[in-house]
C-alpha cells in the first residue's frame, strides 16, 4: 500500500484517539497522520470539519486512504465528494449517510439504538460532553478499565449542533468504501452497520464495541491497509 493515510476522529474524542492505530501502522511501514476537527470547540460547525478535511488532504503526498471513525464518517462522505485527494474511504463503525441524512437521523432510524444519547451532557454555549460511566458503557463496553479509564479522560466536548446537519455530497459513490463493522458496537448497531456495508466494496467485521481504535488497533490497520487502492 502506498497511499497516505488520514485519520478523523469522532465526537467527544480528538485526534490523540488514533495514537494506537499509528503506531500500528507505522509498524508497517505506512505514512499516516491524525487530525482535530474545529467542533471540537465553540463555534465549530459540520461544514468547518468538512473543509479541515479538505485542507488537511491537500496537503498529503498524493491520494490519501480517508478514515473515519463515527461522526466522522459523515465528514469524510462530504470531504471526499469529487475530490481527487482521496483514493479510497475507510468507515471505522462510521456513519454512512444517504443524501440528505445527518447523523442525527441515521441513530434516530437504528434499528436496534444505542443508549449513548442518555450519557450526554448539554452546556450552554452549544457544546456537549460525555458522562464518564457512560461513556464506559455505550463507548469503551469491551474495553477493561485499565484501558478505559486514560481514554475516558481524555474525551473532551463536541458542537452539539454538528449531529443535525444533513450531507448532500456523498463521497462513498466517488470512491471504493471498506467498512469496519464492529459486531460489539452499543452506539451504532450491528443492524445498522451492515445497512451502511451495503454501499462497501470490502467489509471487515472486528469484535469490538464503539472505539475498535482502543481495543483492536492492529484489527483497524490491518484493515485500513489490506486493499491497495487504485
Amino acid at each position: 500500500m502506498s497511499q497516505p493515510v488520514l485519520l478523523v476522529h469522532g465526537a467527544f474524542t480528538g485526534a490523540w484517539a488514533w495514537r494506537p492505530v499509528l503506531g500500528e501502522l507505522e509498524r508497517r511501514g505506512i505514512d499516516a497522520s491524525a487530525i482535530d476537527l474545529p467542533s471540537r470547540r465553540a463555534g465549530g460547525t459540520f461544514a468547518a470539519d468538512v473543509a479541515s478535511v479538505r485542507g488537511a488532504l491537500k496537503d498529503l503526498r498524493g491520494p490519501a486512504v480517508l478514515v473515519g471513525h463515527s461522526y466522522a464518517g459523515a465528514v469524510i462522505t462530504a470531504a471526499s465528494a469529487n475530490n481527487d485527494d482521496v483514493a479510497r474511504l475507510v468507515y471505522v463503525c462510521a456513519a454512512l449517510p444517504q443524501e440528505g441524512e445527518s447523523v442525527s437521523a441515521l441513530m434516530q432510524r437504528d434499528p436496534d439504538p444505542g443508549q449513548l444519547g442518555s450519557a450526554i451532557r448539554p452546556t450552554d454555549d452549544g457544546m456537549a460532553a460525555l458522562d464518564p460511566v457512560g461513556a464506559k458503557a455505550h463507548l469503551c463496553n469491551d474495553a477493561t478499565d485499565a484501558q478505559a479509564a486514560p481514554f475516558i479522560e481524555s474525551l473532551g466536548s463536541h458542537a452539539l449542533a454538528t449531529f443535525g446537519e444533513a450531507v448532500h455530497d456523498l463521497g462513498w459513490k466517488n470512491h471504493p468504501v471498506t467498512y469496519i463493522l464492529c459486531t460489539r458496537d452499543k452506539t451504532f448497531s450491528p443492524a445498522l452497520q451492515r445497512e451502511f456495508a451495503r454501499h462497501a466494496e470490502t467489509v471487515v467485521e472486528v469484535d469490538s464495541g464503539h472505539c475498535p481504535m482502543l481495543t483492536r488497533p492492529a484489527a483497524v490497520a490491518d484493515a485500513i491497509t489490506a486493499t491497495e487502492c487504485r
